[in-house]
């Protein structure tokens, strides 16, 4: 029976006057999947930016899906598009890269995911249509059907890691590392990333590495099995401790002093080499340049019951009259090439162009750190890249420039005995395959310095 209008104004009237809001429309995940690589290529924004706007308000299931969609996408791209190849060209036309990223992400759950045959292509077919691709619906349910029933081809003679890891970056690793550790660094890098956390009271690592069920670290990192939902483990709330991979916990434990010392952390978000400083009783000074991740500094610092001072502003060009440092961590911007396993997007959104325009910022920190350094103090160096440009150039480099610093060799002592990253020149070179029978490490670069003269 047909509503009348009166009803219907009634309605909206009752509505209004009980201020019920609509019911929010739920958003397939798979349509913020494509949205998602849509806006990676671009370089400026992360998957973790992107799976935040794009995940929220998402029931926890399709969350999860999401993620593991775009991870397992980005993980397995080059194979992707190598399996792809010889059965798909794009049109040539702007709606090509949605197209091609419609069929990546069918691909990824055909063969890269648990999701049934079926399932994965009916999925992509219907993703098309709701993407306005209605003329390219053929096309994508024939390449999907032949794949099924085709089953997985790679090229003869290429394996996964080769399609997987850019050309560019292989070729930086070969030529810093050599070509076997090149393979087993690349092959690493796809794997996943296991759960580290950082305790706030370093007393309490083994007592918390109990409750949580994890293994400690011989460096101090409690490590756990990924895959948990953080914020219901025993200690989070309580701010007991935070997520920190356990190379980037390492550059803050390094200090020959922190009670009562000020302690710069220079590109300081999201914290938690900021917290470290802290909980060892340095007066710390946090500085980065966006507002939105100082807020989640303040807001982990307050979760854990710290104090530090918080500075919004370009590390680069610090105010004439910012304090002095007994101490300076600067852990610089870089293409963080490292952490890949946490972050497979650094696959599409980085290349050696990009990485190059970071070399200067880099630099112009370290002439920062150097102005604000009282005589005698310590400058940590770090970045989480693999790349040598990054790394030792940049310090072997800063050196050579200023003869009134000089390197502070790391120790075994300072790691709990554990030396498989430390250089002959007493820096950390940290890779992927270090720490490999209990679960691998994210690649970190280290250097310590000491300001012997103005």
């Amino acid at each position: 029976m047909r509503e009348s209008r009166s009803n219907r104004q009634g309605h909206r009237n009752s509505d209004a006057r009980n201020n019920k809001a609509p019911a929010p429309v739920l958003q397939d995940p798979r349509m913020l999947a494509l949205k998602t690589l849509q806006e990676l290529r671009g370089g400026e924004v992360t998957l973790d930016e992107l799976l935040t706007k794009h995940g929220y308000g998402l029931p926890s299931r399709d969350r999860n899906f999401l993620r593991q969609l775009l991870g397992s996408t980005l993980r397995h791209l080059g194979e992707i598009d190598a399996i792809l190849a010889p059965r798909y060209h794009p049109p040539q036309d702007r709606t090509a890269n949605r197209l091609t990223n419609i069929m990546r992400l069918g691909v990824t759950q055909l063969f890269f995911m648990d999701v049934s045959e079926h399932g994965a292509v009916d999925s992509t077919v219907n993703l098309a249509r709701d993407a306005g691709l209605h003329k390219y619906i053929k096309l994508v349910n024939a390449v999907l059907r032949g794949l099924q029933r085709d089953g997985l081809e790679l090229p003869d003679g290429v394996e996964d890691w080769q399609l997987n890891i850019p050309a560019w970056l292989r070729g930086v690793w070969k030529k810093a590392y050599g070509a076997d550790e090149m393979r087993d660094i690349a092959r690493a890098s796809l794997g996943h990333a296991k759960l580290d956390i950082s305790v706030r009271d370093v007393e309490e690592r083994a007592e918390w590495a109990e409750k949580l069920g994890g293994t400690l670290l011989p460096t101090g990192t409690i490590r756990l099995e990924s895959g948990q939902r953080i914020r219901d483990l025993p200690g989070y709330k309580d701010g007991k401790w935070w997520v920190q991979d356990a190379a980037a916990a390492l550059p803050a434990t390094l200090f020959s002093h922190y009670e009562g010392k000020t302690i710069y952390d220079l590109c300081a978000a999201p914290g938690g080499k900021t917290m470290q400083l802290a909980a060892r009783g340095a007066s710390t000074i946090a500085v980065d340049k966006s507002e939105g991740r100082l807020r989640r500094v303040f807001e982990n610092l307050e979760r854990v019951g710290l104090g530090a001072a918080i500075v919004t502003g370009d590390a680069t060009a610090l105010a004439a009259d910012a304090p002095v440092a007994d101490a300076v961590l600067l852990d610089a911007p870089c293409s963080a090439t490292g952490t890949i396993r946490r972050h497979p997007d650094i696959l599409l959104r980085q290349n050696d162009a990009l990485m190059k325009a970071l070399l200067p910022i880099q630099q112009k920190l370290l002439l920062q750190a150097d102005k604000i350094l009282n005589v005698g103090g310590e400058l940590i160096y770090c970045t989480c890249s693999l790349q040598p440009d990054e790394g030792e150039f940049q310090v072997k480099s800063f050196l050579s420039d200023h003869p009134n610093y000089q390197r502070k060799p790391i120790t075994a002592d300072e790691l709990g005995g554990w030396d498989e990253a430390i250089t002959d020149a007493g820096e950390l070179r940290i890779l992927p395959i270090h720490m490999a029978e209990m679960g691998g490490m994210d690649g970190f670069y280290c250097a310590r310095l000491v300001k012997t003269r103005a």
